[in-house]
Parts: C-alpha cells; sequence; structure tokens
C-alpha cells in the first residue's frame, strides 16, 4: 500500500512539475511582443504600420520607411479628421461624405477556437421584421437534429408542431438534405437588421433561414453550389455590401451578396487554424490571416473583392519549447491533457 502510494505522489509531482515549470520558465523567459495596426492605404496605395514613434502623436509607415500622420488613413479615422475640418471631400476621383465614410466601416474576425468549438445544436431565432421597429429578444429556438430543425417556445419549451413541419417542408422542396452541418448566425439586438442563419445541409449546399413576421422563410443560394461550403459566417453590415462570409472547400475566403451572387476572393483562409481579421472601407478590405509564424495581409477591392496587394510579415519567435502538459488548445474546445510545447 506504502508503495503504491509512493507511486501516486511520484506521478502527482510530475503531472505538476510537466504543466507548472514550464510555464513559469516561458513567463520569465517571453518578451512582450505585438505587430503594428496594419492597413491598406486608399491614398498612398500601400500598406500602412501604426507606430506610436517616441511620442504621443500616432504615424503610420508605409513598406519604403515614408512616415505619415492620421490622414494617409482618412476614412478609418474619418470622425477625427472631421474634428479637425481634415476630413478630404474626395477620394480615389470620387466625392466623398462622412456619413458615407462612417457607414462603409466594417470590421469582422474570426476566432479558431469559436470555429472549432462544440456548440449545442441550438439557435435563437429572431423576428426580423419587429412590430416595434427595434429589434427584441427571440422567443423560439431552432434545434438541429439528424432527420430536421425543430422549432421550439423557449419559455415553456413547447414543440412548435405547424412551424417545424413548415419550415422542414421548405428546407427538403429546395433540396435540403438532412442533418445541417453549419449555422452561422447572430442572434443579438445590438445591431441595425437581422439576416437570420446561413445553413449549410449535409452535401455542403448553403441555405438562409430567415424569419419574418413570425413565419419562417428558407432561400437557396444555388450560385454557392459546388464550393463546398465548409465555413458559414453571417455579416448584417450596415451598408447591406454583403449576407455572409463563406470559406470554401478548396480554402479559399469569399463574399456572398445579398443577390445571392459569390465572389471567391484570392485569400486562403483556414478557419480552423487561423485567426482572421477583416477592416473594411469605402474602397478597399484589409483582411489579415494569422497562423503560428505569420501574419499575411490581403488588400481587396470593395466592389469586386479583386485582389489589389499581398504583404506578408513574420511573426517573432515564441519561447522555449519546453514540453508541457496542457489541459485546453487553440484547436478545440475540451478540456483534457495533452502534450505541448
Amino acid at each position: 500500500m506504502k508503495k503504491i502510494s509512493r507511486l501516486f505522489v511520484i506521478l502527482s509531482a510530475a503531472v505538476v512539475a510537466l504543466t507548472v515549470v514550464p510555464y513559469v520558465i516561458r513567463l520569465l523567459t517571453l518578451k512582450p511582443e505585438r505587430t503594428p495596426f496594419t492597413l491598406y492605404s486608399c491614398v498612398v496605395h500601400d500598406f500602412t504600420a501604426l507606430d506610436h514613434g517616441s511620442g504621443r502623436e500616432y504615424r503610420f509607415i508605409d513598406r519604403k520607411g515614408n512616415v505619415y500622420d492620421d490622414s494617409v488613413q482618412p476614412l478609418f479615422y474619418a470622425s477625427i479628421l472631421a474634428s479637425k475640418g481634415q476630413f478630404p471631400d474626395s477620394l480615389e476621383g470620387r466625392a466623398v461624405t462622412l456619413e458615407e465614410a462612417e457607414s462603409n466601416s466594417l470590421f469582422v474576425t474570426s476566432d479558431p477556437k469559436d470555429v472549432c468549438k462544440t456548440w449545442p445544436p441550438v439557435y435563437l431565432l429572431m423576428e426580423s421584421v419587429p412590430e416595434r421597429l427595434e429589434l427584441q429578444d427571440p422567443e423560439d429556438a431552432m434545434v438541429s437534429r439528424r432527420d430536421g430543425i425543430y422549432v421550439y417556445r423557449m419559455d415553456s419549451n413547447e414543440l412548435l408542431q405547424a412551424k417545424t413541419d413548415s419550415l422542414n417542408t421548405m428546407l427538403r422542396e429546395a433540396g435540403f438534405v438532412f442533418p445541417a452541418r453549419k449555422f452561422g448566425g447572430n442572434p443579438s439586438h445590438h445591431k441595425q437588421y437581422d439576416e437570420g442563419y446561413l445553413v449549410t445541409d449535409s452535401e455542403d449546399k448553403l441555405y438562409q433561414i430567415k424569419q419574418v413576421g413570425g413565419l419562417l422563410q428558407v432561400r437557396h443560394f444555388a450560385r454557392a453550389d459546388g464550393l463546398g461550403v465548409r465555413n458559414v459566417k453571417i455579416t448584417e453590415f450596415e451598408n447591406h455590401a454583403t449576407l455572409g462570409m463563406l470559406v470554401t472547400g478548396d480554402g479559399r475566403l469569399a463574399m456572398l451578396r445579398p443577390d445571392g451572387t459569390v465572389a471567391v476572393t484570392e485569400v486562403p483562409f483556414c478557419p480552423e487554424k487561423e485567426d482572421l481579421l477583416l477592416v473594411g472601407d469605402l474602397f478597399y478590405y484589409t483582411v489579415k490571416t494569422t497562423d503560428s509564424d505569420f501574419e499575411r495581409f490581403y488588400a481587396l477591392d470593395s466592389q469586386t473583392y479583386a485582389l489589389v496587394d499581398t504583404m506578408t510579415r513574420a511573426l517573432p519567435a515564441g519561447g522555449p519549447g519546453i514540453p508541457r502538459i496542457a489541459f485546453t488548445s487553440p484547436g478545440d474546445s475540451w478540456v483534457k491533457p495533452r502534450l505541448r510545447r
């Protein structure tokens, strides 16, 4: 019995050592590193990196080393420049207004932890055309199962049979093959309007489920057939430029327009392994994808989504690769012991 107890103590100490000691070493040896915020400029047509310099004034530096103030990003800093009377009246050969600049300012992020996380198959249903004009908290929810999508009233947990039958009939008539694979939605009233959910079926075809006036509507995006959609994200931008962002089967970022057309970009993206940041303005989208080694930047035309420019930046090297036991991973949502460096 004493041998078993001693063995247990030794094993426990080894687990603690492999968990805590490498963490402490990394904490003591790692230096704080921060890569500069970078955007494509519609003024100099180059990527400009934010640099705090030696004082309080921000400055931007392009790839040639030229230094600018915040007027090099007039659309991102539109309100600041307007407060100083410095907002330009024209850009890219056309007139612009402050209201136009602000309504076309876009911001999207994607994190592998959220993509790989195992979510319960429950999706809150908002009313897209509320009686009081402002979006309200959802009352119903969809539950995805192998043989269909079921609709429940949340306060009573009552199955809404008529609504469920109607939804599944519409989906089947539109060619939907159960079970559903991916849902992309944002059931929050902290937005200007609601577009429901983008949903893929078992054959990776793309659909939209939306509640209008208490009735569910289904839309099939036939132009996305054959793309092998593997990830979906609803956008609901103020300017209604896109309905959603997709990742195709061959790992490219694509934009779904409200008219159902799909623009497949030249931006490679693996949502299960890479972070994504998209900052858009009236003329260009700056897309940054980040893995463990590099930040990759892509400038896209905001109308056609054609690739305008690219840039790659190596990330600072990490600390010593000491083996350690970790219980979480950025690649999934499970808590379990695993050996990492």
